[in-house]
């Protein structure tokens, strides 16, 4: 505008400022005429308490007709409610304020808050004057897959998030953007299907979607999902919704087909996956040598008859031992081992493919010396009793080297990206028993491949399939199985192909469990040239505390002097903390080993016919 006003003379520049405050009178003039007018229309609206609206809505209500829309026009006085406040500057409320009307609109005790609104938060980023109102767990498909995860309803937007085998995906929408909420009518389905409309198509998961297809779990979330989107968008999911406190003498089709489900405590979702720092300390080499002499400073490869597996020199540190460090292949000499000057590994087989590999010391300031080595009298375990200096006394001494992972630079970079995903992801979601076997079994001269191929198959419901025979052993009912979704489609790659699964499901006897219970499942298959892994990441939806924590299991064949064998892992991935988690951690690796025993058969009658 300076630059506009120079080029004038000043008395040009007077009569244009003139005309601009001139403009902006004339508009404020314009606008306060149609405030005015629409005060009044607010003031013809209402004749004392209640408004005409709420008292038509009582009115009718009397009446008991039940084709009368109450909902709608409960909703109707809400925005002009809504409205009202605008005209009358009374918009500007505060949050705590905002946050009590909102709730006793719709009908809520509280809004959501706690562990629930924290998490929200780290996900999404901050909008002013949002305020969660609930967050419910909810499943969202895209590209044939279904993403498990949690749905966050706030006074501003509807967001989506997902974190499942490495998959993670977020997504939100302003109500503004939102078109309408609608209750699919569908039998096969275990959950309650929404779909979702937007008004321009927006990105998820790195495609433009415009339409999507929601799933809630629990019957009482998605009367909290109605509400939401009658107060927000002005449309409700199923026609007519009617309240708890409005009799209805007979339910329509849709409520009928809708069985009513316990309520289930919100799914609060906390980190899972291990840092960086955790895995090089897993992956760490150390180097131990003992002194040759008190009165020199020469040091070889520990040699004294209860150094143990120190004598190789270079060990891995687990728990409370030095160990034989994994990197180092089983054919390789201790001897050979104990003389080399640097860690005996060139490459190795970590995360899903063969990667060249260096090495480096990791000095620390204050607990090693400038080479990275520490002093002391024996090889003791942690940090206790090591020098950063070498004592009168210091008969041993041991550093820490740390390996580096590259490929050759020709690779391709999204193979590359591909390769780098890992094979499993169970030491991610449940790092404290990844490690544990819970069962080990040799099946027989079963072929690797064809077992491979079966569990490649498209539909796990053929006769003929391996799956085929495993739902027939467990029970499983009224299975929906999703298509194969190539790992490397989503936008952070995983190894293998991916899949979804829902289904009915017999509960083991225990006590508040009932007799079945409805599944979400993702389920990952890897087929190598000498190796299928097959696994499962599960959530029983009707048990005690079901939606607080999933069920990770790990299935991997291999062949061992020509015969099939199989091994399990399992591990459970906390999504909130609840009192029950000593119980539930003691009981799930008894339960998946009984599986497992019952998997040996079904591979075995497969194989047979």
């Amino acid at each position: 505008m300076a630059d506009e006003l120079a080029r004038h003379s000043p008395l040009q520049c007077l009569g244009w400022l003139c005309n601009q405050l001139c403009g902006v009178a004339a508009e404020r003039r314009a606008a306060s005429r149609v405030l005015t007018r629409a005060r009044e229309q607010c003031v013809q609206l209402r004749v004392g308490e209640p408004s005409r609206c709420a008292a038509l809505v009582h009115k009718l209500a009397q009446e008991n007709n039940d084709d009368l829309p109450l909902q709608h026009l409960r909703a109707a006085e809400q925005h002009l409610a809504a409205l009202e406040r605008w005209l009358r500057g009374e918009g500007n409320e505060e949050s705590g304020a905002r946050a009590e009307r909102i709730a006793r609109e719709l009908g809520l005790e509280s809004l959501g808050s706690g562990p629930g609104a924290d998490e929200f938060g780290r996900i999404f980023s901050d909008v002013a004057g949002e305020i969660l109102i609930q967050s419910l767990p909810g499943s969202v498909k895209v590209r044939n897959f279904r993403h498990p995860g949690k749905v966050f309803i706030t006074n501003t937007r509807l967001c989506f998030y997902s974190y499942v085998l490495g998959v993670e995906v977020s997504f939100a929408a302003k109500w503004i953007e939102i078109a309408s909420l609608r209750l699919e009518e569908n039998s096969e389905s275990h959950t309650y299907p929404v779909v979702v409309s937007l008004k321009e198509a927006m990105d998820f998961d790195g495609k433009d979607v415009k339409m999507l297809d929601l799933r809630v779990f629990e019957f009482s979330d998605l009367g909290i999902f109605q509400k939401s989107a009658m107060y927000f968008v002005g449309a409700d999911l199923f026609g007519i919704y009617e309240e708890s406190e409005v009799k209805s003498p007979e339910k329509s089709p849709m409520e009928k087909s809708v069985k009513e489900v316990p309520t289930s405590t919100r799914l609060v979702r906390t980190a899972s996956m291990i840092s960086p720092d955790e895995v090089l300390k897993e992956l760490s080499m150390w180097e131990l040598e003992r002194r040759t002499n008190l009165f020199k400073s020469h040091w070889k490869a520990p040699y004294w008859p209860h150094d143990g597996a120190a004598k190789m020199k270079w060990v891995a540190l687990e728990g409370n031992a030095y160990i034989r460090h994994p990197f180092i292949p089983v054919s390789m000499a201790e001897e050979k081992i104990a003389v080399s000057d640097i860690p005996p590994v060139e490459s190795v087989e970590f995360l899903g493919m063969r990667r060249n590999c260096t090495w480096s010391t990791c000095p620390v300031d204050g607990e090693t010396d400038e080479l990275g080595w520490q002093y002391s009298t024996d090889f003791v375990m942690g940090n206790t009793g090591w020098l950063p200096y070498c004592g009168s006394v210091s008969f041993v001494r041991r550093r820490c080297w740390q390996p580096c992972f590259y490929t050759d630079a020709d690779d391709d970079a999204a193979a590359a990206a591909l390769d780098r995903a890992p094979i499993s992801l169970i030491q991610n979601k449940a790092p404290a028993t990844a490690k544990e076997t819970i069962f080990e079994q040799v099946l027989g001269e079963i072929s690797l491949e064809l077992l491979g191929q079966s569990l490649e198959s498209d539909d796990w419901k053929d006769p003929d399939s391996l799956m085929a025979f495993y739902w027939e052993e467990t029970g499983a009912m009224d299975l929906d199985i999703s298509p194969w979704s190539d790992g490397s489609s989503f936008a952070s790659a995983v190894k293998g192909k991916v899949r979804t699964i829902e289904m009915r499901s017999p509960v083991p006897p225990a006590p508040m469990c009932p007799k079945e219970t409805r599944v979400q499942s993702t389920w990952h298959i890897v087929v190598l040239p000498d190796q299928v892994l097959l696994e499962s990441v599960t959530m029983s939806l009707d048990v005690p505390c079901g939606t607080m924590f999933n069920v990770i299991s790990c299935d991997s064949f291999t062949i061992k002097d020509g015969k099939l064998k199989m091994s399990r892992t399992c591990g459970v991935e906390w999504l909130q903390s609840s009192w029950l988690k000593s119980m539930v951690e003691q009981n799930v690796p008894p339960q998946l080993k009984a599986i497992a025993e019952r998997m040996v058969g079904v591979v075995t009658r497969w194989w047979e016919k």
